[in-house]
C-alpha cells in the first residue's frame, strides 16, 4: 500500500475546511499546524466529528466546529499535563522515600534477597533486578558513584530506590513483604492491593505527561481498585468511569492530599479553566457534572 501523499500546511488547512471545520484566519491556522502538527491536532478534533448510524466517527465535522475551539482544547490539555506532572513528581518522591525506609527496616539489602520478598509474579524479579543493576552501573549521581567506588557496589535499598523510575518503583512495591506494602499504603489512606493498582495505572499517566501526549479524554486499560463505597465520596463518583482521564486525576489528587509537600491546588485550578465555549464539556473526560463541589476538588488556601 502506498502512503498518503504529503500535504503542505495550506493544503492541510483546506482539507480541514473541506471536512466542515470553520477556519477564521488561514495564516493563523497554518501557524498552528506548524507548531502542533496535523495528526497531534487531529486527536483533539476527533470528538467533533459526526458519527454514522453505526456510531463510528466519520471524516466530517459537526456544524459550527471551528479550529479555534480545537485549539482551546489543545491549550487546556497542555495546562492539564503540566498540572498533573507536578503532583505526580511529589507522589513519586514520597512513595520512593516510604519504600526505601520501610524496606530498609527489614533488611538494608532486601532487594538482593528474593527469598525475603513477597513477589506476586516471580518471573518479574530477574528482569527488574537486571534493570536496576544497569541503572546503578550507569548512574552519575554522586551518592551512587560513592557506593559503587567506595562501598564495593554495596548499594542499600534506600539508595537503590533513588535510581528507579515510576515503573521500577511499581514493581518494587509489588515485591515488598506484605507488612511493608500495608504500611506504605496506609500512608495514603488505602490498602496494599488498592495502592498497587493505583501506582500501575498512574504510571501510564506519568508517561503521557512526560512525552507530551494527549491527556484530555484518553481512556486507560489499567484501572484502579477502589475502597469500599462510602469511605471516600469522591472515589465513589468515579466507579462508572474508572478508565477515564478524570478518574486518573482523581486518584492523583487523593494521593497528593496524602503526600507531604504536594501542591493540591494545581489540578483543581486547571480543571476550572476548561474552555466553556469549546463545544465540549468536562464530562467528556469522565467528570461528573457536580465534580467541583466535591471536597477532594475544592480550592484550598
Amino acid at each position: 500500500m502506498e502512503p498518503k501523499p504529503h500535504k503542505t500546511y495550506r493544503e492541510q488547512v483546506a482539507l480541514l475546511a473541506d471536512r466542515g471545520m470553520l477556519i477564521d484566519d488561514e495564516d493563523a491556522a497554518m501557524a498552528l499546524l506548524r507548531r502542533v502538527g496535523y495528526y497531534t491536532l487531529s486527536g483533539y478534533s476527533y470528538p467533533f466529528r459526526f458519527k454514522d448510524s453505526a456510531g463510528v466517527r466519520t471524516g466530517r465535522f459537526r456544524p459550527g466546529t471551528s479550529l479555534t475551539q480545537v485549539e482551546a482544547i489543545w491549550e487546556f490539555d497542555n495546562r492539564l499535563r503540566a498540572a498533573a506532572f507536578g503532583p505526580l513528581q511529589h507522589v513519586e518522591t514520597y512513595l520512593r522515600a516510604l519504600l526505601g525506609y520501610r524496606l530498609g527496616e527489614v533488611d538494608p539489602m532486601i532487594h538482593r534477597k528474593p527469598e525475603r520478598l513477597s513477589m506476586d509474579r516471580a518471573s518479574d524479579y530477574p528482569v527488574w533486578i537486571a534493570k536496576l543493576d544497569r541503572q546503578v552501573r550507569d548512574s552519575r549521581e554522586e551518592f551512587v558513584v560513592h557506593h559503587r567506588e567506595k562501598r564495593n557496589s554495596v548499594v542499600p535499598i534506600w539508595v537503590a530506590v533513588d535510581v528507579l523510575d515510576w515503573g521500577g518503583l511499581s514493581y518494587l512495591y509489588s515485591f515488598a513483604p506484605l507488612g511493608v506494602r500495608d504500611n506504605v499504603a496506609q500512608a495514603f489512606g488505602l490498602n496494599a492491593a488498592q495502592l498497587k493498582s493505583w501506582v500501575r495505572a498512574l504510571n501510564v499517566v506519568r508517561n503521557v505527561c512526560a512525552h507530551h501526549s494527549r491527556l484530555y479524554n484518553r481512556y486507560y486499560s489499567l484501572t484502579p481498585k477502589l475502597p469500599r463505597r462510602g469511605l471516600y465520596p469522591a472515589l465513589d463518583a468515579i466507579v462508572p468511569v474508572k478508565d477515564s482521564t478524570f478518574a486518573m486525576l482523581t486518584l492523583l489528587q487523593h494521593l497528593a492530599l496524602n503526600t507531604l509537600g504536594a501542591n493540591t491546588r494545581l489540578l483543581p485550578s486547571v480543571l476550572r479553566t476548561f474552555p466553556a465555549d469549546s463545544g465540549m464539556e468536562l464530562t467528556s473526560m469522565g467528570a461528573p457534572a457536580d465534580w467541583a463541589s466535591s471536597s477532594l476538588w475544592r480550592l484550598r488556601t
